[in-house]
């Protein structure tokens, strides 16, 4: 999580000849740089599913140089209201017509994948977004500025609308259906994809977290910082895409099923404490009791040790027992804690931590 900040820039004009200034608003755009003639071969290797999956796309280079050098903020001149730009802010990076090229390339080798896994419009879905997850977070405490797409690819970072801008590029171009959410109170920019199972509020679309690895759907308990969401975004639908994310369900078991393994677990705990507790008492007796016997034994006492045998193996049966109910209660405590690390450890599989933790939890 860095920042959202949209630069602004007005111009005040003055209106005193005859029929006065124009009024409107110009958004960033980019200027091909001819003198960079040199492309970029750029090489992005991520795991999807838990496969090892690698991206081989050419760039442009003048279009990259142009974008790096594009002014990102916008400029209002004439009358043009306060808020009349904002709308078409995020698009103006996304839509940018110079990045068709770049958009296709990069698609045309998300698509290669997509067919040799015969990935659905679903899986289809979480590819683009594993991918753009896995490029390294990272903030600029100087440049404020949103990236164009191109750039974020090309630089293999970004931060969250970095990030956000390349995959509702992506998604938009392959007929989804997604908005950006922009969280003002929290500095925080995130993807939207329209989704009936699990929405997000009452948006319509389910929550992508760009930033870190995550499910389509499942919102972080915290963002970089500690940050918590706690306001109501912004949407900004891109694109007129139809295509809808439809796992969800999958994607709500899943966390219904790690919120129970939690809870579950957590009060495993408590009773595996106390259970260690008696067994520690009883151990000290058996200790005792052995030491006793011992002493009675050296001592020729034959009797008297011949009378606590019979204790002894009755606590020692005791012992067996609660250690067994112990172990027992451990052995479940370990399944709770498998289903949370299958879910963080399969952060980049849907169907397979779905099957994972389903089974885990019959």
């Amino acid at each position: 999580m860095r920042r959202v900040s949209i630069m602004l820039a007005a111009l005040l004009l003055l209106t005193g000849c005859s029929g006065g200034w124009p009024e409107g608003v110009i958004y960033p755009s980019i200027t091909l740089d001819e003198t960079v003639t040199a492309d970029y071969p750029v090489s992005r290797t991520f795991t999807f599913e838990g496969r090892q999956v690698t991206l081989d796309v050419t760039v442009d280079g003048s279009l990259y140089a142009g974008a790096v050098a594009a002014e990102k903020s916008v400029t209002r001149f004439g009358n043009a209201r306060e808020n009349d730009w904002i709308e078409d802010y995020w698009p103006a990076f996304i839509d940018e017509e110079h990045q068709e090229p770049f958009f296709t390339d990069v698609l045309v080798a998300l698509r290669q994948v997509r067919d040799s896994l015969g990935l659905d419009a679903d899986r289809y879905a979480e590819l683009l977004t594993v991918f753009v997850q896995s490029l390294v977070y990272e903030t600029d405490p100087v440049d404020l500025e949103p990236k164009f797409p191109v750039e974020t690819f090309v630089d293999g970072t970004g931060d969250c609308d970095d990030k956000t801008l390349l995959l509702a590029g992506l998604l938009t171009r392959e007929g989804y259906d997604v908005a950006i959410l922009m969280f003002e109170p929290e500095k925080h920019v995130a993807l939207g994809i329209r989704s009936a199972e699990v929405p997000y509020l009452d948006t319509g679309y389910a929550f992508v977290e760009t930033t870190s690895a995550g499910f389509i759907g499942m919102v972080p308990d915290s963002l970089s910082g500690d940050l918590t969401l706690t306001s109501e975004p912004r949407v900004f639908r891109i694109g007129s895409g139809a295509t809808a994310y439809t796992a969800g369900g999958d994607v709500r078991t899943i966390l219904e099923g790690r919120n129970r393994a939690i809870a579950e677990a957590a009060g495993l705990v408590a009773s595996i404490e106390a259970a260690d507790a008696e067994l520690a008492t009883m151990q000290s007796e058996l200790d005792a009791m052995q030491s006793e016997m011992a002493s009675l034994k050296a001592s020729g006492n034959t009797a008297e040790y011949n009378a606590l045998v019979p204790r002894f193996n009755a606590l020692v049966e005791r012992y067996n027992t609660a250690a067994d109910a112990r172990n027992a209660l451990a052995a479940k405590h370990n399944v709770f804690a498998e289903v949370d690390r299958l879910i963080v450890e399969g952060l980049d599989d849907r169907p397979g931590t779905y099957a994972a933790v389903t089974s885990a939890l019959d």
